[in-house]
Parts: structure tokens; C-alpha cells; sequence
């Protein structure tokens, strides 16, 4: 980040906890819009956490993940 962003953070954390809430209220409306473009996505999200825990959608843990990146690797 650049250093302006730091001192502004800096500067919004030094608030007290109400007009830090003010302020996040007004940064979170300053976006809310933008994040109707990615409905689709949280969809797309939402529909693969429902196979997850349906069990319809097959789960790795990590040495399974890991095991199988080495051995298409070839170590």
C-alpha cells in the first residue's frame, strides 16, 4: 500500500469506535453498488458450498492436494 493509504489508515483507526463505524458505514456504501456485478459469482459460490455439504461434490484435504501436485510433478 502506499504510504498516503497508510497514514489515512493510520488517521481512520486513531477515531473513536463510533466514528469508525460512520466511516466504515460510508466506505461500505461507496461500494455496495459495485458488488451487484458479481452476484453471479457469489451464486456460483453459494451453489458450490451447498454440493459441499450435501457431500454431492467430492472434498480433498491437503495431503491428498499436495500428494497429487507432487506426483503430476514427477517428485
Amino acid at each position: 500500500m502506499s504510504s498516503s493509504f497508510d497514514s489515512l489508515a493510520s488517521q481512520a483507526m486513531s477515531l473513536s469506535p463510533e466514528q469508525r463505524f460512520e466511516l466504515a458505514q460510508r466506505l461500505w456504501e461507496g461500494v455496495e453498488g459495485q458488488l451487484d456485478e458479481d452476484e453471479a459469482l457469489f451464486a456460483e459460490i453459494d451453489r458450490r458450498d451447498a454440493e459441499i455439504d450435501s457431500g454431492k461434490a467430492p472434498t480433498y484435504s491437503h495431503e491428498e492436494v499436495m500428494r497429487d501436485a507432487k506426483e503430476a510433478l514427477g517428485e
